[in-house]
């Protein structure tokens, strides 16, 4: 799955957020529900029309899929939301072919959409900073 594999590689590779029910990187949970004021949190998104060839069968076969990413970073610091999603910016941008995955999924690319910005505050007052990726992976 697309949020196990991002989240597992943002553990392994960030010292700043881990995940785990002490952890502060969460997998397709809503904010609201989440106590801590600091937290990340993941969630697949639509992205762009699959990757079709053709085959030999009665029809093209779907070759890649290519969904997004959304990264919703929370604090009741700005600082540390908008660092937090510059990390998983930093990991994530421009990665090729090099996610290792426990489940044998290959992500032929990883791109960010924008640099981290800012949605204003939640009705907390927390910050909410955000970034979006698309990513292209092989079926099959």
């Amino acid at each position: 799955m697309l949020l196990d594999d991002v989240a597992t590689y943002i553990d392994t590779n960030s010292t700043a957020l881990a995940l785990g029910a002490t952890g502060n990187l969460l997998k397709a949970q809503l904010l609201d529900s989440i106590p801590a004021d600091t937290c990340v949190a993941l969630y697949e998104q639509s992205g762009t029309v699959t990757s079709q060839t053709f085959s030999t069968g009665s029809g093209a076969a779907v070759d890649f899929e290519n969904p997004n990413l959304q990264v919703i970073s929370r604090s009741t610091s700005y600082v540390t939301a908008r660092t937090n999603a510059q990390t998983i910016f930093t990991l994530l941008d421009g990665l090729s072919a090099t996610l290792p995955t426990a489940t044998g999924t290959r992500y032929l690319s990883i791109d960010a959409l924008q640099s981290p910005f800012s949605l204003g505050k939640d009705r907390n007052e927390r910050w909410l900073v955000s970034v979006n990726f698309a990513i292209r992976k092989a079926i099959g």
